[in-house]
């Protein structure tokens, strides 16, 4: 395990650099090169994060020059590729994971990514707030197809409490995805917006240790419970 400097630890607060929340989830191969144009497989996942991305800064103000979240486009490879993404998920303060099938068996990448945030410290940052709580938001992407791996399953999936009871019988039921697919923007744009503000919250109330890690080696590479590497 790579040690830290322990400043910012020490001081208690964040890293100016370090994007507020991270998301996770599974990237899709790109299409295959045919007649027209083709489409933009993560276009979904695009769209979930700017509107995300809006909603946190008219919570928190403009994170100035940049987005309050880390998305990465760059479907991976070199060196560089592979620090800024553990930076980014060992720096931010929220780390939301967009759960489906693929996510939790088709991609190494989402678990080390879950695996190092998950290793990180979380303290309150007032007197008032509970001892612990995970600064992990798991969100319902598409319907699973079977249970979560327990590594997972510890955390509760994100459902808004405060939400009617149709909207949320529909998320669940066909996860933001299938909301964007099926029309629903109205219920995919109140659970987006329930999500920015727990993103809000956790950032108030927890702070996350910073993690530095100089390469993915040891992290692991599925969700199955066992000890890290």
């Amino acid at each position: 395990m790579a040690e830290d400097d322990g400043t910012s630890e020490a001081a208690g607060r964040d890293d100016p650099s370090a994007p507020v929340f991270f998301l996770s989830y599974w990237r899709p191969d790109p299409p295959r090169q045919g007649a027209g144009q083709p489409r933009e497989p993560n276009r979904f996942v695009m769209q979930f994060f700017d509107e995300l991305s809006e909603n946190v800064n008219n919570l928190i103000g403009s994170m100035p020059g940049r987005d309050p979240g880390f998305l990465d486009v760059a479907r991976g490879g070199g060196e560089l590729w592979e620090r800024q993404l553990l930076h980014a998920a060992g720096t931010c303060q929220v780390f939301i994971s967009l759960l489906s099938t693929p996510y939790l068996t088709g991609s190494e990448w989402c678990a080390r990514e879950w695996d190092l945030f998950t290793r990180r410290q979380v303290h309150p940052r007032h007197d008032f707030a509970q001892p612990y709580e995970t600064a992990v938001v798991p969100v319902l992407w598409t319907p699973l197809s079977s249970p979560l791996p327990p590594v997972v399953s510890d955390v509760n999936i994100f459902v808004p409490t405060r939400l009617r009871d149709d909207y949320r019988a529909e998320y669940q039921a066909e996860g933001l995805l299938g909301l964007l697919r099926t029309g629903q923007q109205v219920v995919f744009d109140t659970v987006v917006w329930r999500i920015a503000q727990r993103v809000v919250d956790i950032r108030h109330n927890y702070w996350v240790e910073p993690m530095r890690l100089p390469g993915s080696h040891e992290l692991r590479t599925d969700f199955e419970r066992g000890e890290n590497a």
